[in-house]
């Protein structure tokens, strides 16, 4: 018998939740498991949005799970009655995706919510945004989400369309044209910019945080789905990401003092996290700190130019000195993403690095009204 339980927000309620995929996923490869105590440290955290967790249990075995919420700053901005949904998972049984599905729209349905959007990101930032429609032949790149083909089915069974695509792109290093160089020097003297790494220390790390915030907010879309974050939510990201930062793949522009521009790439520790089977004790940080050094791999994740600055050689000067900084790390191939599908200049300047595209992650919505029993 299929029955949906709602789940309090503690450790001990949570913890079937987060170990549900560990199940699904047990004999596929290109899974990387999600640290169990960090993951549920995340999901306890009190949040002022409400939001809901919710599992499908055939008899007394989990088999589906969903999270519904309501982000009330985002829908204030965008002037919507918007839920979303997100960290979804299913065993392959319609039935079973239909319970978890219903149970979250219905749910928004009863808040107010006219709209339901996701898989989404829950914070600032899109990592972990969709449902992966397009390259299932490996590992997903660090935050990026992972799932099999027939979740976009069970979607589109319960009634969800497609609402926005947003695009990986695969740049092996051998193949990045070093003549980039003399067209970033060009472009550097005839709009007077200049390109530096970020090297964060106790002496500059408050100013340079200030720059990345200074940057993001000033070319951040006014149409994105997302929150423009704070200064508050800059700083917990840069301490949240700062484990999995390398200078050498971290730089900024600068005209004059004025930070004008940032681009952030992270070594695939996706590559390692394999390995720790989602625990951090007994040996998992020492299988972490034994397999960091051999990551070939990459992602480009932020990618930032203020308006003035847009279509002037920026963003292709950072991405150059990126590159040449993970080239010094060993660094084999860089996946810049996501990037969305209405983004015409990203997708150029992401283009213009020898990269093609290779993954898709799809959002979906389902309009509530026509959720009527």
């Amino acid at each position: 018998m299929i029955r949906v339980e709602i789940l309090e927000q503690n450790p001990a309620s949570l913890k079937p939740f987060v170990m549900l995929p560990f199940a699904l996923y047990k004999d596929d490869t290109n899974w990387v498991p999600p640290l169990i105590g960090k993951q549920l440290k995340a999901l306890c955290e009190k949040q002022n949005d409400p939001r809901r967790f919710f599992l499908v249990y055939d008899g007394n075995r989990p088999v589906a799970r969903v999270m519904a919420g309501i982000n009330e700053r985002l829908n204030e901005r965008l002037g919507r009655k918007w839920g979303y949904i997100s960290l979804f998972e299913c065993q392959q049984r319609p039935d079973y995706a239909r319970a978890a599905l219903d149970a979250a729209c219905a749910y928004l349905k009863e808040e107010g919510m006219d709209t339901v959007v996701g898989p989404a990101s829950t914070g600032v930032s899109d990592f972990s945004r969709g449902l992966l429609c397009q390259g299932y032949d490996g590992t997903p790149a660090l935050f990026n989400p992972y799932n099999p083909p027939y979740y976009n089915e069970y979607f589109e069974k319960c009634g969800f369309t497609k609402h926005r695509d947003f695009l990986a792109y695969f740049m092996r290093m051998n193949e990045f044209d070093p003549a980039i160089e003399e067209t970033v020097h060009r472009a550097k003297q005839r709009f007077g910019f200049r390109v530096e790494h970020v090297i964060l220390t106790p002496e500059n790390e408050e100013r340079a945080i200030q720059n990345m915030a200074r940057i993001i907010r000033e070319a951040f879309p006014p149409e994105w789905e997302m929150n423009m974050p704070t200064f508050g939510e800059v700083v917990a990201a840069v301490k949240e990401l700062k484990r999995y930062y390398k200078p050498e793949m971290t730089v900024m522009a600068f005209a004059g003092n004025r930070p004008i521009g940032l681009v952030a790439a992270f070594p695939d520790y996706n590559q390692v996290l394999k390995r720790m089977k989602g625990h951090v004790l007994p040996v998992g940080w020492l299988k972490y700190w034994l397999g960091k050094g051999s990551i070939q791999g990459a992602r480009c994740s932020m990618q930032f130019v203020v308006p003035e600055y847009q279509f002037r050689g920026v963003n292709l000067a950072m991405f150059y000195e990126a590159y040449m900084g993970a080239k010094q790390l060993g660094i084999q191939w860089v996946e810049g993403s996501v990037v969305d599908e209405t983004s015409v200049s990203s997708i150029a300047n992401t283009e213009k690095m020898a990269s093609h595209l290779y993954r898709v992650y799809r959002e979906y919505e389902r309009k509530l009204e026509e959720t009527e029993e």
